[in-house]
């Protein structure tokens, strides 16, 4: 809807959310501000970051889809997120400022979330929304390839099938490195083609029972019928 008002009148329409947390106290907030509240009780607050640490999997997954959601905000309502919300990310979560565990937890628990997370930093800064730093840059570039390197490319994250995303990676690397993810591109692209062609020879296989399945069906039922048709005749001649 944002898009489609921006491509109408040229401008971005000013976006409010209702705030219900204190009911003493309702009231509207604009966009920004609503996320920036939120981001700092949730995903930047450090308390709430120790409780998802005591969580597993799907807590990790909680943290990239905040990540996630916030490029979407970037590619809809670039101003409503800031440089600072992508600099607090890179702090507490890729090099733990607070010590709170964030990267053994993540290895641990989900290391897809973690590279996902990394992925979607660098296609930000990629895309020019966020102004990271060239040291920015190299910390999170070297996080993403040491987990592609432990744990492989993850095919179905956000750098998957992103070619321009992982070129822009590779410029980053050095030439050792540059080839190990070029061959970890390779096979995962192999690696598709391989799960893809397993599901079609699995669907032809069920095809093939299915008619196997039909045809014996039709034998029944008309060996069902020769035989009402041969106790009918047998009976006819009987009474003949």
């Amino acid at each position: 809807m944002n898009t489609a008002i921006k491509k109408i009148t040229g401008k971005d329409p000013d976006s409010y959310l209702a705030d219900y947390r204190n009911h003493n106290n309702m009231r509207m907030q604009e966009l920004k501000e609503a996320l920036g509240v939120e981001s700092r009780a949730t995903i930047f607050n450090p308390k709430y970051i120790k409780d998802v640490l005591k969580g597993g999997k799907s807590s990790a997954e909680g943290i990239t889809e905040l990540v996630t959601n916030a490029f979407g905000w970037e590619a809809t309502r670039s101003e409503v997120i800031d440089d600072e919300f992508w600099n607090q990310v890179h702090d507490l979560y890729i090099i733990d400022k607070e010590n709170l565990g964030v990267q053994d937890f993540f290895e641990r628990e989900n290391p897809a979330a973690m590279q996902e997370i990394t992925a979607i930093m660098l296609e930000t800064a990629r895309k020019g929304f966020w102004k990271a730093s060239s040291n920015q840059l190299d910390v999170i570039t070297q996080k993403y390839i040491d987990l592609v390197e432990r744990f492989g490319l993850e095919p179905s994250g956000f750098s998957g099938n992103n070619s321009k995303l992982q070129d822009y990676i590779s410029k980053r690397l050095p030439e050792n490195q540059k080839n190990s993810y070029q061959k970890q591109i390779q096979e995962s692209k192999t690696s598709d083609k391989s799960t893809e062609s397993k599901v079609l020879r699995k669907e032809n296989t069920e095809n093939k029972k299915e008619k196997i399945n039909l045809n014996g069906l039709w034998i029944g039922i008309g060996g069902i019928i020769a035989f009402i048709i041969l106790i009918i005749f047998i009976k006819k001649r009987r009474k003949n």
